[in-house]
């Protein structure tokens, strides 16, 4: 496998006369765009040899480009720059000259700066500025006597991708391709993703092996590439890395099996997260950077203990923990939960809230009588049945892509981590202890928490409303207790947790009899408003 740089340096005396443009050459010119030449100014046009002269010295991959001819004498031209941490918009592109009629319009990616990554991230809930002046610029620069190929890498493929999509009919016309270089697609909450069908013909993508970017949001693009390269993981999204072989692309049969189990997740967490919560979340991330002064990706990683508390305060207070728990969520147990939820059982709970208080009431009941053993019961049910179901999961995942092991390793080491978390409590007493506790302290905070919210959104002081008072400051004290307390206050932390459940249980059957008596009196009410209209109509009748 060769480098972009022996490319450049093999095809440097060559024209594009000589050797018509490839997909290479789209790499090539997709990762120039990166360095900022000062040219700004659509009426100012220099060739690239110039604009990289006094940067060429430390850089061999632009030392190859102003010494080759094929690149070195392409004309740059209608260079378009705006950067705001106002709008959240980094925005840059450009216009070069291949040859006769034809030019490639490149369109930049994302950068260092934390506003060109936020607004990474802005893509999966609205349209973002950078999108919009993508539409701007081609319909600005495109002209009817010519020729274009339109491409970019990261974001800039993106931008590529959907100011095509969105551009006249006219302008399209004049376009010949498309390259979308390890960029996202349209994101259909936000975007027509049908308007991708009317390019995908002429579009091109191009994904590393390790591929998480280019995956997102992705469209069936019949010409779809995978190229090797010579770094590891998430670094292989870094065109320079991308391999060459005898002049062309360096194209592999398939994914890194664990890029594609990190997208499996990416794409169940992104189906269930709605754009609000996607907003929530990321405002409260890089809101800690920002506050912190951070202006650069690189600075905003640099966080010290403060600016991770600060993150997860954030976090927090913004109601994101939500989308953040369905991360671990989707690893674990894919969509199995979301079928779970939505399966008849599920409904039909939801719709009786009478059938959830019974089943509270009872469970509650007999974790109070049988309290010396409830705790290991339960924590051994839970966890064997996680042990269970990610055995079965592992099969047939495993039995899907024909017994390959290194495609699914991920999913094979989480039933490994969580079949030898099951072994370790079943033989040691206080391993035992310390996971349930843990288990059962987690759980009883999650639902102070959500008690809390509840109450705290709740517009008029019911029953629902001091019920919810109540579980957020008892489920507290409980999910602390059970937290800290040494293994011998296991059976009172049983007794206790039984004899909340069971008023819980108690409460809920209290409140869907109130609800159903308001139903039957709100009913009954308008029935006898109709027969009392209607009387006085009767008797004039007569």
């Amino acid at each position: 496998m060769s480098s972009l740089t022996d490319y450049i340096q093999w095809y440097a005396e060559f024209s594009f006369y000589e050797k018509p443009f490839n997909e290479v050459d789209n790499v090539v010119i997709s990762t120039l765009t990166y360095y900022h030449f000062d040219l700004k100014g659509s009426d100012r046009s220099l060739s690239v040899r110039r604009c990289v002269t006094d940067s060429a010295a430390n850089d061999s991959f632009l030392k190859a480009i102003h010494n080759s001819r094929r690149f070195g004498s392409l004309m740059i031209s209608d260079y378009e720059e705006k950067f705001s941490r106002e709008t959240g918009v980094q925005f840059a592109a450009m216009k070069f000259h291949l040859y006769d009629n034809v030019y490639y319009i490149a369109f930049r990616g994302t950068d260092n700066s934390l506003v060109g990554w936020k607004e990474d991230f802005v893509m999966s809930y609205r349209i973002t500025e950078g999108q919009t002046l993508s539409v701007r610029y081609l319909e600005r620069v495109i002209e009817d006597d010519k020729e274009y190929i339109v491409g970019g890498h990261s974001k800039g493929g993106n931008l590529a991708l959907y100011g095509a999509c969105h551009i006249s009919g006219e302008k399209l016309k004049r376009i010949k391709h498309i390259y979308n270089n390890d960029g996202p697609g349209l994101c259909p909450d936000v975007s027509d993703v049908t308007l991708a069908d009317k390019v995908k013909d002429r579009t091109t993508v191009i994904l590393p092996q390790y591929c998480i970017f280019g995956k997102i949001f992705a469209h069936d693009i019949p010409d779809t590439k995978i190229v090797s390269s010579s770094f590891e993981g998430i670094n292989q999204h870094d065109l320079i890395s991308w391999g060459v072989d005898h002049g062309k692309l360096d194209v592999v049969d398939g994914f890194d099996p664990a890029s594609e189990w990190i997208n499996d997740v990416a794409d169940k967490w992104l189906h269930d997260v709605e754009p609000a919560e996607r907003e929530a979340l990321v405002n409260s991330v890089f809101a800690v950077a920002e506050s912190r002064g951070a202006e650069t990706y690189t600075e905003a990683m640099k966080l010290d203990v403060d600016g991770v508390e600060d993150l997860l305060k954030n976090v927090v207070e913004s109601d994101s923990l939500k989308a953040v728990a369905k991360i671990p969520e989707k690893a674990l147990f894919g969509d199995f939960i979301d079928r779970l939820k939505t399966g008849k059982l599920a409904k039909f709970i939801n719709a009786n809230q009478l059938v959830e208080g019974i089943a509270f009431t009872v469970v509650g009941i007999l974790m109070a009588i049988f309290s010396d053993k409830a705790f290991h019961v339960i924590i051994t049910i839970l966890l064997g049945g996680v042990a269970v179901f990610q055995f079965v999961y592992t099969v047939k995942k495993l039995h899907e892509s024909r017994w390959n092991f290194a495609r699914e390793r991920t999913r094979v080491y989480i039933f490994v981590v969580v079949a030898t978390l099951f072994g370790v409590i079943l033989v040691k007493q206080e391993a035992m202890f310390i996971v349930g506790s843990a288990l059962a302290g987690g759980w009883l905070l999650i639902i102070a928490y959500r008690s809390f919210l509840a109450f705290r959104k709740s517009k008029k002081r019911d029953f629902k409303f001091w019920k919810n008072v109540v579980k957020s400051i008892v489920y507290t004290g409980c999910g602390i207790f059970i937290i800290l307390a040494p293994s011998r206050t296991a059976q009172w932390f049983m007794l206790v947790l039984g004899g909340l459940m069971a008023i819980d249980g108690i409460s809920a059957i209290i409140y869907s009899a109130i609800e159903a008596n308001d139903k039957y009196s709100a009913k009954y009410s308008r029935i006898k408003e109709k027969v009392r209209i209607k009387k006085p109509d009767d008797r004039n009748d007569r």
